[in-house]
């Protein structure tokens, strides 16, 4: 047996439901770490008992293996079904202990996100062997800070993966695209006629010659094409099936316009300019971690808003290459820990004990 199979990772995440931002965090983890993490934690009790030789399959394979549950990023923490989730992967997978890297929390007055999911910050502090590696940002890093204890900010986990995997831009040669990516559950928060007026604004001023409507989820696609429709600048939908296809036509983009998250994350790691339009406090949480800020656009902005915000775009990247950098290369040395715990260099107690740049928090614990 080699020292890589005694070593297992068990996934936590929500890849597999066509939404780009979840498959395109656990593409970049399984290139980074060169392991195709064919081990899935299910994401409830009954997930289990219906996958029950799968599940069954995955415990024989690893039986003499030693196990870690890695939370790929997300916006997780702090909610109690995510913690739920965490507790069934490591007590089904019989596994030494829990890492989450970049992950994302609701900040306590996003009442949007609150709405829809129950915060138990308890049951965070009471998961077993937990370490959080690292933050997506600001708002995040006060949250698990106030709740559980410090944390550094390294950034969404996303921003790895033009490091990890090739991406070629897509597009004829000369064409110039915007990417424009609407839609939140159910629908966008943001007006398409506003968005569709100001991007063609743009498009007249800068000689755009065409723009690709993002659904980067099922979900978005209802508006995405209502979005196509409204446009005068010719437009075409781009659904979203591979994330590295959708990778490359993000790259072909010479600017991007994104209510989801990972939409911008991914423009963002593939220095394409970028607007974030913020419908809730996580887009505020990467933008900030970026530039110290919150996202310029929020909703009910107007078109005037949007086209400045877009004209400043080339100038705000040039502004956070080096805060991207940085981010990289945080996440980078995370990789690094985790590699080197899979083939056996760096022990599971060190993995699960924080860094000296950060104090251990409340409930976490070494194997």
């Amino acid at each position: 047996m080699t020292p890589t199979d005694r070593r297992s990772f068990v996934y936590l995440g929500w890849q597999g439901h066509a939404n780009f931002g979840d498959d395109l965090l656990h593409e970049t983890w399984r290139a980074a770490l060169d392991d195709p993490l064919a081990i899935e934690a299910p994401l409830n009790a009954r997930d289990y008992l219906r996958g029950a030789a799968a599940f069954a399959r995955d415990r024989l394979r690893t039986r003499r293996s030693e196990r870690v549950v890695l939370i790929g990023g997300g916006t997780t923490v702090g909610f109690a079904a995510w913690a739920e989730h965490a507790r069934l992967a490591a007590r089904n997978y019989g596994a030494a202990g829990i890492v989450g890297v970049g992950l994302g929390a609701a900040a306590g007055s996003d009442t949007y996100a609150l709405d829809r999911h129950q915060q138990d910050w308890a049951a965070w502090h009471d998961l077993d062997r937990l370490r959080i590696a690292g933050v997506r940002g600001p708002i995040t890093e006060l949250e698990v800070t106030t709740h559980l204890g410090p944390v550094t900010i390294s950034g969404d986990p996303a921003l790895l993966y033009p490091l990890v995997r090739p991406v070629q831009p897509a597009g004829a040669v000369g064409e110039r695209r915007i990417g424009v990516s609407l839609g939140s559950d159910p629908t966008s928060r943001f007006d398409v006629d506003t968005v569709a007026t100001a991007v063609d604004a743009h498009a007249r001023a800068t000689g755009v010659d065409q723009v690709v409507a993002f659904a980067l989820s099922v979900p978005d696609q209802e508006v995405a094409r209502a979005l196509s429709k409204r446009l005068r600048t010719p437009s075409v939908v781009h659904e979203y099936t591979d994330v590295a296809e959708t990778m490359s036509v993000i790259a072909g983009c010479e600017l991007v316009v994104s209510e989801r998250l990972h939409g911008a994350v991914a423009a963002v790691s593939l220095d394409v300019p970028t607007v974030p339009l913020s419908y809730a406090s996580k887009c505020d949480d990467f933008w900030a971690s970026l530039t110290g800020h919150p996202a310029p656009i929020t909703v009910g902005h107007t078109a005037d808003d949007l086209v400045h915000a877009m004209q400043q775009a080339d100038v705000v990247r040039s502004e956070i290459t080096g805060a991207v950098f940085a981010q990289q290369e945080r996440l980078a040395d995370i990789r690094r820990e985790l590699t080197d715990w899979r083939r056996g260099a760096r022990s599971t107690a060190d993995l699960l004990t924080p860094t000296a740049a950060a104090a251990p928090a409340a409930g976490v614990e070494p194997a």
